[in-house]
């Protein structure tokens, strides 16, 4: 028995026109039932080739990017620089209900995606919005974080500022887009009327600062990077197979205690240093120079312990540590497989583990049907009867 339930986007048409802003978005939508296509050039979208890739079934690099961003997706591919395909476009765009539109240098199709007779939700995602001095300036994820203001909040105060790694600016602006995409063909099914979504890079950054509002409404302090005088407490220090974070504020004090503690009942000789009344000095704990002291005598401690050991020492001892896991510790970390995270995809000729549902819903609406599209693999099943399609967007059937 299918213990499924029927997918919430079942019967929703998207076309996907994006490029690295809103590839995120459209896979969301996927996730849970819409039928997503991809309208791609005759030679493909760069990110199936783009960064680490491997060789497909049909002998196609594919890239991790793509092999992420791709599932539950269709594709298309038209000549997009020809009026015959940009006529084909048309068509295809009538019969969706959203268009998920991302700008790009070669070539400019917001008037034709936004004229398109009928009734539909338009998402433009762009660096900088459609308005603005900005407007017209081209972007990247780096250029995002910058002037999105959280390269200011990333790396050591005494370090210039740090991009953040794994293409955040994409993330964050199709999260942002793929909400107010949702908000709005809610509407449009509710009340027949289509909407133009207008989704920033650089303001879905700036909206997302981590805590920074926050700690200036309620502490009165402007965050910096690395912390607002972070006590010696906080912070990553190295052991013997890894990495952990230790995250204990100086508000929960006896954690300082049960660190001394632990050190002694081990024969860690140099615990006594800890006990000296400088340490419990708040303006001192934050400095450069003990907090340079504490992280070389917390190091040589754990030099000889390993992280899951360090994890479980702390939690007995009610002290805020956590191993920091690599990418190739996902797979066998305790609690995602408990949990049944991962799934598995096709890539290549191998069979790989692939990231599950990053939400649990009531009911089981997330499924991971379809491996990445091959480059064009859908296009006698859809473009062969656009000639026949109707000008106006297919009817939404709710279950």
């Amino acid at each position: 028995m299918n213990s499924f339930a029927v997918q919430p986007y079942t019967g929703t048409r998207i076309i996907d026109l994006t490029q690295e802003l809103g590839a995120y978005a459209t896979r969301l939508f996927a996730d849970l039932g819409a039928e997503v296509i991809r309208v791609e050039p005759l030679e493909g979208r760069t990110d199936r080739s783009t960064g680490l890739s491997r060789q497909n079934s049909s002998g196609q690099n594919q890239s991790a990017a793509f092999t992420f961003f791709g599932v539950n997706k269709k594709s298309v591919s038209l000549d997009l620089r020809t009026s015959a395909g940009r006529d084909i476009l048309r068509e295809l765009i009538a019969t969706a209900q959203v268009v998920v539109y991302e700008s790009c240098p070669e070539i400019d199709l917001l008037e034709l995606v936004s004229t398109v007779p009928g009734q539909r939700v338009v998402a433009v995602i762009s660096h900088f919005g459609l308005t603005g001095p900005y407007a017209s300036y081209l972007g990247c994820d780096l250029v995002d974080q910058a002037l999105g203001g959280i390269a200011w909040l990333s790396g050591k105060i005494d370090d210039a500022p740090l991009r953040i790694g794994g293409g955040q600016a994409g993330f964050v602006t199709s999260i942002y887009a793929a909400i107010a995409t949702a908000a709005a063909l809610w509407e449009l099914e509710k009340s027949g009327t289509g909407h133009l979504l207008d989704i920033s890079a650089q303001e879905a950054i700036a909206h997302s600062l981590q805590n920074t509002i926050q700690m200036y409404d309620i502490a009165g302090k402007v965050t910096l990077r690395g912390g607002v005088a972070r006590d010696v407490m906080e912070g990553i220090f190295a052991c013997s197979d890894g990495y952990v974070f230790l995250a204990a504020p100086p508000f929960m004090g006896d954690q300082w205690n049960q660190i001394i503690a632990w050190m002694e009942e081990t024969g860690f000789t140099q615990h006594a240093r800890l006990r000296e009344p400088e340490w419990s000095q708040r303006d001192l704990r934050t400095s450069s120079d003990l907090r340079a002291e504490f992280k070389q005598l917390f190091e040589q401690f754990l030099a000889n312990k390993k992280r899951a050991a360090i994890a479980n020492e702390c939690i007995a001892r009610k002290i805020l540590i956590a191993p920091v896991s690599t990418v190739a510790d996902l797979p066998d970390d305790r609690q995602l497989s408990y949990r049944n995270f991962f799934t598995s995809i096709a890539h290549g000729s191998n069979t790989i583990a692939f990231p599950g549902a990053p939400y649990r819903l009531s009911e089981k609406v997330w499924r991971l049907k379809d491996v990445p599209p091959r480059l064009g693999a859908d296009n006698d099943r859809y473009l062969a009867s656009l000639a026949t399609a109707a000008c106006k967007p297919a009817r939404v059937e709710r279950a």
